[in-house]
């Protein structure tokens, strides 16, 4: 029995499903004839064969598979996607690193899901392309050449070297990766030279957009200027000593992380 997410209409033409592990979102962009591109697949390879199977159901038809960073839990795939083009903001290549990266992967999630009835993970993908580009919008945004509806995207290195978030102005909604969740703090691009400075440019690109909803790659889609306020607020209070601690960091790794991030800005 295939055991996964749900997905969930939130806005015209955008499904979500929400993962059971560290609340991983996979977000759907559909077009009127049924073609659809399928953002960051996963967790467990569980969750993608249901997310494949619901998409058959619905009639569906992926024609790629983005990946809006180049961080294990974004790379994930399964039979469901065999043969559709994966693509990213700049593209890159499956490494030792990415290897040991599934290593890691597989032992953590291990723990994660003890109990749970023997889940996998997903394997990683091949290595995405970079997306096939149509004009350039003002603010840095580029169209993506394909089949659906408008679809603007970001490149940018905040969080991770040539992350990307996905503009729909049709259905109002940004599909944001890594950034504006309401259960993760901002986790900064550590190889940045000026991470801070770079991760509030991004917030100011997406805050521009005047999004009515906002998918972050991890929790619940959401009203984005609340999240834009809680991000730039982590952000000035990383330092400041007297600030009130950011709720999202109260779980274990994200408290270790904060505890990191504030000695990595304020060491610079």
């Amino acid at each position: 029995m295939v055991r996964g997410p749900s997905l969930v209409d939130v806005a015209p033409g955008v499904l979500v499903a929400t993962s059971a592990v560290y609340a991983t979102t996979t977000t759907v962009l559909v077009g009127d004839d049924g073609v659809c591109l399928v953002v960051d697949p996963g967790v467990t390879a569980d969750e993608v064969d249901a997310i494949g199977a619901a998409l058959r159901h619905a009639g569906l038809r992926p024609v790629a598979v983005w990946s809006t960073h180049d961080h294990w839990d974004h790379r994930l795939d399964g039979d469901p996607f065999a043969g559709c083009p994966r693509w990213s903001g700049t593209g890159s290549s499956v490494t030792s690193a990415d290897l040991a990266r599934q290593r890691d992967a597989d032992a953590e999630l291990a723990r994660v899901l003890a109990g749970r009835g023997g889940d996998r993970p997903a394997r990683i993908a091949p290595g995405p392309r970079a997306f096939p580009r149509g004009a350039t919008h003002p603010d840095g945004w580029v169209a993506l050449d394909w089949p659906g509806p408008m679809v603007l995207v970001l490149v940018h290195d905040a969080h991770a070297a040539g992350s990307s978030a996905l503009w729909l102005p049709g259905a109002g909604v940004v599909v944001a990766g890594d950034l504006l969740s309401d259960v993760e703090i901002p986790l900064l691009a550590p190889e940045h030279p000026d991470p801070l400075t770079e991760h509030h440019a991004v917030l100011d690109a997406l805050a521009a957009t005047h999004a009515d909803l906002v998918v972050p790659g991890h929790g619940s889609p959401g009203d984005p200027a609340p999240r834009v306020a809680a991000d730039r607020a982590y952000l000035h209070a990383l330092l400041d000593d007297g600030a009130t601690p950011d709720p999202r960091a109260r779980a274990g790794w994200l408290h270790d992380e904060d505890a990191r991030q504030r000695a990595r800005v304020r060491g610079r």
